[in-house]
């Protein structure tokens, strides 16, 4: 995707934002530096947290932890 396409993330629901931030992270992680895949990576999380940062505090709170310290929906039941 080029830079200066938008990067509109509305549809998604808050737990599709959250795993695909996930994804990117992990991403951006195994990206070699200075590579040209960095920049639509940080400009897709960029708008994953403006995104975020919209939605109400109910529905993009944090995630209620079960024992293991883990976000509920990342342990199977």
């Amino acid at each position: 995707m080029p830079a200066d396409r938008p990067h509109d993330v509305s549809d998604l629901t808050t737990d599709q934002l959250v795993r695909a931030k996930r994804d990117l992270q992990i991403s951006l992680a195994l990206a070699f530096p200075g590579s040209p895949v960095r920049a639509p990576i940080l400009a897709e999380m960029t708008a994953i947290d403006a995104e975020l940062a919209q939605r109400p505090a109910s529905i993009s709170g944090p995630l209620p932890a079960v024992p293991c310290g883990l976000p509920a929906r990342y342990v199977s039941p």
